[in-house]
């Protein structure tokens, strides 16, 4: 094994106790920019079933995980990660799934002008 491989297999226990799911709203935007991260170093693969537990908590309470969160950068990568692993947030609020995904969208372009 190269030291990459020995690092991560490391670390594993380390980002499997990240993301034990908790009723606590603020730990579980924690957890999904946890998530975010994972996918964008390529190794969300390894923690697909603690991603699909987080996941379905974290729809099931969407509505307080959101409430009061004014942060774009949050906001977007929230709606992303959810997105991306087939949850739909727009199911019966069109008016809000249109101001995430224009949120999502601004984030994008402030990244790609900078």
């Amino acid at each position: 094994m190269d030291v990459l491989t020995i690092e991560m297999n490391a670390l594993k226990p380390t980002i499997r106790k990240m993301l034990i799911y908790s009723q606590d709203v603020e730990e579980t935007k924690e957890r999904i920019l946890i998530i975010d991260l994972l996918v964008a170093l390529g190794m969300a693969y390894h923690f697909e079933d603690e991603i699909d537990d987080n996941l379905k908590h974290g729809f099931e309470n969407i509505e307080t995980t959101m409430a009061g969160e004014n942060d774009l950068s949050t906001v977007s990568v929230m709606f992303w990660v959810f997105r991306t692993y087939g949850y739909n947030l727009c199911s019966g609020k069109e008016y809000h799934c249109i101001k995430l995904g224009f949120l999502l969208m601004y984030s994008i372009l402030l990244v790609s002008f900078n």
